[in-house]
């Protein structure tokens, strides 16, 4: 059945508790893997399947990606979360060619990073977000050997957790907001850059 609406929780604990028991009664724990493991989104994302009781789940990052494509291990999981900041010289991690592949195992990809437009997303199989509503795409219904695959890209995923993520934002800020008391003229390390790219803006330069 086609994943129902998203709504924002009212605690961390509150997603942690319905993913456990989503997975209580699931025949068997799904294979994850994380890539982009030792970044900001990657740790919180381990963070949570940990909490949540999800697992086995293979963490990735640079090391284990920079040979390049391809990365049957990708498609050797049941559930891929892809925590990577794209770029020039990102890899591929799941092409296009994914799709129609018999020996995929995947059948889950959580879009967190959330760029489908563009030219350096590593997950090639889908082009639009997501949303609330419909959280989950699905890219191909599967048959003839080809198991299903469905892709969550929602881009404005942190509002599920209003208040955690609130907080960590506020946290992150206020230090940075406290700087401007003693760089008024906006010319230190963290505020000089911030205008002069403001001021080029302006200019239309």
């Amino acid at each position: 059945a086609p994943m129902g609406a998203v709504g924002a929780y009212a605690s961390a604990d509150a997603l942690v508790s319905e993913v456990r028991s989503a997975l209580a009664s699931a025949a068997s724990s799904p294979r994850v893997i994380v890539v982009g493991a030792l970044g900001r989104v990657g740790s919180g994302t381990l963070a949570l399947c940990e909490a949540a009781g999800v697992g086995p789940v293979t963490a990735w990052d640079l090391a284990e990606t920079k040979r390049g494509a391809p990365f049957p291990e990708v498609l050797a999981h049941d559930v891929f979360l892809n925590c990577i900041l794209a770029g020039p010289g990102s890899p591929v991690l799941v092409p296009a060619a994914a799709v129609d592949d018999k020996e995929r195992r995947l059948s889950v990809i959580g879009d967190i990073s959330c760029d489908p437009g563009s030219d350096f997303s590593p997950v090639q199989v889908y082009k639009q977000t997501t949303s609330w509503e419909a959280p989950a795409l699905r890219v191909t219904g599967g048959g003839g050997g080809v198991r299903a695959l469905d892709v969550l890209a929602i881009d404005n995923l942190p509002s599920l957790l209003p208040v955690e993520s609130s907080e960590d934002y506020a946290k992150q800020l206020l230090p940075t907001l406290l700087l401007l008391a003693k760089d008024e003229q906006m010319t230190g390390a963290v505020w000089g850059p911030a205008a002069e790219l403001f001021r080029q803006h302006v200019a239309g330069t």
